[in-house]
């Protein structure tokens, strides 16, 4: 009995002794963790000065499989049109930093042997200034595990590494695109980040990075030296890369050396920190002289079918697939961008419009700081709908410091609908007529908008100018008729009041007031207009938010000939954007005719969105979901009182994705989905 005693003893002691072995671990490891969250808010930042460096990057992309559908995709035009397999390239750039986590570059010096001069992939240099520790590890993409807020995201493992120094590891609770897993060797004392590695898979690339981080002061906070690895897979094909980039490298350049041509070989040789392999110099070598000898053909030479064929497929094929973006001017302050024609993100899918289609253009010229001139065009077409719409507003800054500009905006492809003038034409035609026959209702909107805009302050804003409005029947054989005229015009001086209460960053409270006036630049319709609306996105934590807006408008006067209602704030988007356009707060499942059927409108939407919500828990299939959303949407107008719509969203690589149930005053009013591209988005 006294053995068997002993033995229990003995178990007794042995698990007291490692429960406080457990405990003591525990708490170290929470030592640690709370001085690595602290340790950012530990540097002195205040007064830093705007700070200025170069920076110097090499990479290496191996083409190991690849197929027909790699043309398709952006900035992968230039690889999958060429018969080498392997390109190598390198950049010197210079490098201001402003505050930790705001690095500004401009390239100064490049080569590389990929076709035409053109970059590929250039979103994935995001992953070489990661920000361990921002909420957001890279590009507003991936959660960090070194952020207090992120901590409900990961599980950490804290081991002795060596004298004053642990390593951290770290893994994702839930298997996820916007989480990562990897370790940190970790400064003991301070909770300063020495080094980490870790691995993650985001928009159809899995990466893995290695950094090191600066010395002293600030630059503890951002990388000293960043090597990424990343693996593209994508229906059969298979691109394979590496980067190294080196920061906060001395001037090696003096003033008096002028950059003629950024792909000076000589220079490059002077500033680059890492020597090129023998393999690089292969690469370059062989790149070089395959140049040389397309240059040393005479145009008799060549093979013209070739020749036209190559030029065919360098500025025509990749325009059809591919972004347009140039800069110009003498110091590159101007650029403009241009969609792609054939691209998956040019078309969009909801049951009330059907498919449609959208194209892009868009500009913009620097002056200085303050002045610059903007540019848009956006134009779509519905193909349910049967309807082309476009807008083009034009903006000049006149000081950006004090939002003052001028703007016009042109848009047409609007239809709005409406029962006031055919109720009108009624009650004045006594005589018999098959109404059903008639087209009275729908008319086509012409808009042409020019207003000055000012901000005295951070908190107000003061907007003044002219809308003017062509109506257009869109069936004139039924007003011909009838014998009335099929258009009717609109012109009306606007003003805008606009009150921010914590500023730029806060919530935004707006008045408008419209007034139409009869025979004024040719109008021939007499009303007045008011509307209020607020809206307020509350950032929580880790690409959570809260967007709410609330809004009312109605009309204080209705004269003669005014038979149209038609609203600022609350009107139907035409032209749909992607997921971070205009998904959120927007009416998905109201019919057309309600935007315009009453004389008053109250309306109130919230939408909440996280990275990990629902969907997000689902195995296999819910790692693949990058953003989740929850809608409920409220109107009240005429013999609509009240109308909801509840909708959930999601996003991925490929896709977003929604489905909405709506309400009719208390009663079930239909269900629809909406689905927009959202492959190579960022590509």
């Amino acid at each position: 009995m006294r053995y068997f005693l002993n033995i229990l003893l003995a178990i007794v002691l042995t698990m007291t002794g490692c429960t406080r072995a457990h405990a003591a671990d525990r708490k170290y490891a929470l030592q640690i963790m709370k001085r690595v969250f602290g340790y950012a808010a530990s540097v002195d930042t205040v007064g830093l000065k705007a700070q200025e460096s170069y920076a110097y990057l090499k990479y290496d992309i191996r083409t190991n499989k690849r197929n027909c559908l790699l043309l398709a995709i952006p900035t992968m035009y230039a690889i999958a049109n060429t018969g080498v397999r392997e390109h190598v390239g390198e950049t010197y750039d210079r490098v201001v930093m402003k505050r930790p986590g705001d690095m500004r570059l401009t390239q100064m010096l490049e080569r590389n042997t990929i076709p035409y001069g053109m970059r590929t992939m250039p979103t994935v240099l995001k992953y070489l200034t990661p920000l361990i520790y921002e909420e957001l590890l890279i590009d507003g993409r991936i959660i960090s595990p070194f952020h207090p807020c992120n901590r409900r995201f990961y599980r950490y493992k804290v081991s002795h590494f060596m004298r004053g120094a642990v390593i951290v590891s770290f893994r994702p609770r839930l298997k996820n695109t916007k989480l990562v897993r990897g370790w940190a060797r970790i400064e003991e004392s301070t909770g300063r980040i020495l080094e980490t590695s870790f691995d993650g898979e985001y928009d159809m690339v899995r990466f893995h990075v290695t950094m090191t981080t600066g010395d002293e002061g600030v630059k503890t906070l951002m990388p000293a030296q960043c090597n990424l690895n990343i693996r593209f897979l994508f229906l059969g094909n298979d691109i394979t890369a590496e980067y190294t980039t080196v920061y906060d490298l001395p001037k090696k350049l003096p003033d008096s050396v002028q950059i003629v041509n950024r792909r000076d070989t000589a220079l490059l040789n002077l500033v680059r920190p890492i020597p090129a392999n023998s393999h690089e110099q292969y690469l370059y070598s062989r790149y070089y002289a395959a140049r040389d000898a397309r240059q040393a053909d005479t145009a008799s030479q060549r093979n013209k079918t070739r020749l036209w064929t190559k030029l065919l497929w360098k500025n025509v094929g990749r325009r059809l697939v591919m972004r347009t973006r140039r800069k110009f001017g003498t110091h590159e302050q101007g650029n403009f961008r241009i969609s792609p024609v054939l691209n998956p993100l040019s078309f969009s899918y909801s049951a009330r419009r059907g498919l449609t289609y959208k194209f892009d253009i868009r500009g913009s010229y620097f002056f200085n700081e303050r002045q610059a001139l903007q540019l848009r065009f956006k134009t779509g077409y519905s193909f349910k709908q049967k309807q082309i719409y476009f807008d083009f507003p034009f903006t000049f800054y006149i000081n950006q410091r004090r939002n003052a500009y001028i703007r016009t905006e042109w848009s047409s492809g609007r239809h709005i609908y409406n029962s006031e003038l055919m109720d009108a034409i009624r009650l004045e035609r006594k005589d018999s007529i098959d109404w059903s026959r008639l087209n009275l209702t729908n008319f086509s909107v012409h808009s042409f908008k020019a207003v000055a805009h000012y901000d005295p302050s951070s908190h107000w804003g003061l907007e003044l100018g002219i809308v003017s409005h062509k109506r257009t029947a869109v069936d004139d054989n039924s007003f011909n008729l009838l014998g009335r005229k099929d258009s009717y015009n609109s012109v009306a001086p606007i003003a805008e009041l606009t009150y921010r209460p914590m500023g730029y960053n806060g919530p935004i409270l707006t008045i408008d007031y419209e007034r139409g006036i009869r025979k004024f630049m040719g109008s021939d319709t007499d009303y007045e207009r008011v509307e209020m609306d607020g809206q307020y996105k509350h950032h929580l934590s880790a690409l959570s938010y809260l967007q709410l807006r609330a809004g009312t408008g109605f009309y204080t006067h209705k004269g003669f000939g005014s038979y149209f209602l038609d609203y600022s704030n609350f009107r139907e988007s035409n032209i749909p954007g992607g997921w971070n356009d205009d998904w959120a707060c927007t009416f998905e499942l109201l019919n057309s005719q309600w935007y315009n059927a009453s004389k008053y409108y109250v309306r109130a939407n919230a939408a909440y969105e996280t990275p990990l919500l629902l969907l997000s828990w689902l195995p296999i299939a819910g790692r693949l979901i990058e953003r989740e959303r929850i809608y409920i949407n409220a109107l009240s107008v005429k013999r609509l009182n009240p109308y909801i719509e509840y909708g959930y969203g999601f996003s991925t690589r490929a896709f977003s994705l929604g489905w909405f149930v709506a309400q009719r005053n208390w009663r079930f009013d239909g269900i629809g989905v909406r689905m927009n591209m959202e492959l190579f988005r960022h590509w």
